[in-house]
């Protein structure tokens, strides 16, 4: 049977994680927003059992945290998704549909503390939102 994968993108039920950055850049200092949002995978796994029998059901489940980027400059808005795969993973027996709940609630508690994961994504971010500003630097000139 070919897995049946279901995405679902969960609204943190924790406290939204937020980190903000000042870049100087030789074309004016610029001002970056980072947000969290976690981005939930889930396949579905196994059959369910005829009547009587045992089913071997499972729905296995990736967290990926992934981190929005808005950099206002005075060239405009700069945006970007940043993304770090499988911060979280588990599964659990039965159908995916009946187990979104207690998965959210297994995200929440996996991903409690991220806050040290999204400030290294904005710090790795920094080398690339300069280059972008380079770019639009050799565009407009």
């Amino acid at each position: 049977m070919i897995p049946l994968i279901l995405g679902l993108l969960l609204a943190a039920p924790f406290s939204e994680i937020a980190h903000s950055v000042r870049i100087d850049h030789d074309s004016g200092p610029v001002h970056a927003d980072y947000r969290m949002r976690v981005d939930v995978r889930h396949q579905q796994l196994g059959v369910a059992g005829p009547g009587g029998r045992a089913s071997t059901l499972r729905c296995r489940w990736q967290a990926d945290l992934v981190v929005d980027r808005q950099a206002r400059h005075a060239a405009g808005t700069l945006q970007r998704a940043l993304r770090q795969e499988s911060v979280a993973a588990g599964s659990r027996p039965g159908w995916c549909t009946a187990n979104r709940a207690v998965i959210a609630k297994d995200v929440a508690s996996a991903t409690k503390d991220v806050r040290g994961a999204v400030e290294a994504l904005a710090g790795q971010d920094a080398e690339m939102l300069r280059a972008e500003l380079d770019h639009i630097g050799r565009v407009n000139t």
